[in-house]
């Protein structure tokens, strides 16, 4: 059952493999984990992750309207 939709933002390398959603499906009970497990996003390629542009979890819940961020691991020298 749709429990509404979240907003996905995917940034720097992962975006070329995961393109940003501007309406993705939500399920009632959804985590992060959750929405990343269904864009077949695989948790070690998400090092830093927002909601609605506060620090969260992959077990942090989402509801209807939030805009989810998701950053791969940073590199650089």
């Amino acid at each position: 059952m749709s429990a509404g939709v979240v907003k996905v933002k995917t940034f720097a390398t992962l975006s070329t493999l995961f393109p940003s959603v501007p309406d993705f499906p939500l399920q009632t009970g959804d985590r992060v984990l959750d929405i990343m497990n269904r864009m077949g996003i695989p948790p070690k390629k998400v090092t830093i992750i927002f909601v609605n542009n506060v620090h969260a979890e992959p077990h942090s819940p989402l509801k209807d309207g939030d805009v989810l961020g998701l950053f791969p691991p940073i590199g650089g020298g």
